[in-house]
């Protein structure tokens, strides 16, 4: 990159990789026979965008993920039922300047996976991601999937993602919570004491400032600052 370039921000960037970008080639083959047809695959999205990406300064991950439903599709066939995986994932595509890590831009995706066996998961995140990037950057594939006729299911079982339950406050969450925040009981200690003083008692703890010390070491020296003790 030129320096011109090394100044643009993330919307200037994603602007140029966007317009640069002229097709994705469609490799994958979807179905067999009549009804096959040919799409875009996450392999020939990375393959369009990633040299781009590189040639721009721009770096693309999945800042997230989350389930959000789960459950299996049922639906009938010649050789009796067939039961299917199914899973819906929601995808945050972060895109970031390397030139400026601060700056980024954050893309929302959704993705479906079926599958008879484990690979539900997999698809849905494939997809997600896949739908991520083209969004971000705007890219025109041709593939439009109100095109293509959904095969019929008799019955769906899913349940929605739980969300996880907050962690239990340990003892030190439950200390710290009966005192001010951790940056107000650093100012008192340091002006409680002189700077001279302060390195001395850090150092008999085995600590090089006062950022380092433990919660309950900043404690004993905040009780001792609020009492008015000089030793430490």
């Amino acid at each position: 990159m030129d320096s011109n370039s090394k100044k643009m921000n993330i919307y200037q960037r994603m602007s140029a990789i966007s317009n640069e970008v002229t097709a994705v080639a469609k490799n994958l083959n979807v179905g067999i026979g009549k009804g096959s047809y040919k799409a875009v695959g996450d392999a020939d999205v990375l393959a369009a965008v990633k040299p781009l990406l590189a040639k721009h300064g721009v770096y693309a991950y999945p800042y997230n993920r989350e389930i959000v439903e789960s459950g299996t599709l049922e639906k009938d066939t010649q050789y009796g039922k067939n039961i299917q995986l199914f899973m819906r994932m929601k995808t945050t595509f972060r895109f970031i300047n390397l030139d400026d890590p601060t700056d980024f831009i954050e893309v929302i995706g959704f993705g479906d996976g079926v599958d008879t066996c484990d690979k539900a998961p997999g698809k849905a995140q494939t997809y997600s991601d896949k739908y991520c990037i083209l969004r971000g950057l705007l890219l025109v594939t041709g593939d439009d999937p109100d095109q293509y006729k959904s095969e019929p299911v008799n019955a769906v079982k899913t349940q929605k993602a739980q969300p996880p339950k907050p962690p239990k406050a340990s003892g030190n969450d439950r200390m710290m919570a009966a005192y001010p925040p951790r940056e107000e009981m650093e100012r008192v200690v340091s002006e409680h004491w002189k700077p001279e003083q302060l390195d001395q008692i850090l150092l008999a703890n085995g600590y090089p400032a006062i950022e380092a010390l433990p919660d309950v070491k900043l404690v004993t020296l905040y009780n001792k600052a609020s009492r008015g003790t000089q030793n430490g």
